[in-house]
């Protein structure tokens, strides 16, 4: 018999696995962290199916009676924290056996889905000095570096004010990618200081670019997770079309205006 009722079960089990793949893990650790809780709590033959928009769980009871839960992923972030606090919950229900309530557990999935990595003045600082350093090595100035931290500054605050709203993601990186030639088109006008702007646009949208995207998709290919790793590949790639276009559009705006 399973040790809690199957309803808990496969919800315990799905939400896991949807957190994994919310906060940027790879198809293949949202699978494995899915049928790890499901055993853990007592499924029998259990099996999942993960895409970068989905989680599918099948499994098998102790009386062999099966069961089919899924959950749509509407939004997918960056947040390596959660996905190492529900590897060591998942970790823990395998190896020490947990018999906790199921309530007890929806309460510790539900706190890591709202915990917080940092507060958002340390994110929105540490964008800019990002923004700074990438100038840095791609060559810039001292006085670029400065301009783009300053543009990293705004970039964030941006993007944070536009996920807050549950802007559409490649929506998000048009506006950003124009956000930030604005800036530098701006720059060389209006401020006495001369910038590369190229330099400092490259450093600052370096923070959006989507680097994680690209390296889960390769992960994924390699695994054999050609669906969720195609897809991924293909997420990645509108993403910086969605930058380029959108800086692009920037620089003719200002040029026209």
């Amino acid at each position: 018999m399973s040790r809690i009722l199957a309803e808990d079960l496969q919800e315990i089990a799905v939400e896991a696995g949807a957190l994994v793949l919310e906060n940027g893990g790879e198809t293949y650790r949202s699978e494995k962290t899915v049928v790890r809780v499901a055993k853990a709590l007592g499924a029998k033959d259990a099996y999942s199916f993960v895409t970068p928009t989905v989680v599918i769980f099948s499994w098998y009871n102790d009386c062999n009676r099966h069961f089919v839960n899924m959950k749509r992923i509407l939004r997918r972030g960056t947040n390596l924290k959660k996905i190492a606090m529900v590897n060591t919950l998942a970790r823990e229900l395998e190896w020490s056996g947990r018999t906790e309530e199921p309530q007890h557990l929806r309460d510790e999935l539900r706190q890591i889905r709202e915990s917080s990595s940092y507060p958002s003045w340390f994110v929105v600082a540490m964008a800019g000095l990002s923004s700074c350093m990438f100038t840095k090595m791609f060559g810039g100035s001292y006085v670029d570096g400065l301009y783009a931290l300053v543009y990293g500054v705004l970039l964030r605050l941006l993007v944070m004010f536009l996920e807050r709203v549950s802007m559409n993601g490649f929506i998000v990186t048009l506006v950003s990618g124009a956000f930030v030639s604005v800036l530098a088109e701006f720059s060389l006008i209006a401020l006495p200081f001369t910038v590369h702007k190229d330099v400092a646009m490259i450093g600052t949208l370096m923070q959006v670019v989507p680097g994680l995207a690209l390296v889960n998709a390769i992960r994924d290919l390699i695994a054999g997770d050609l669906m969720a790793g195609a897809a991924r590949l293909l997420e990645a790639l509108m993403i910086a079309a969605g930058l380029s276009t959108g800086a692009v559009t920037g620089m003719l705006l200002m040029r026209l205006f």
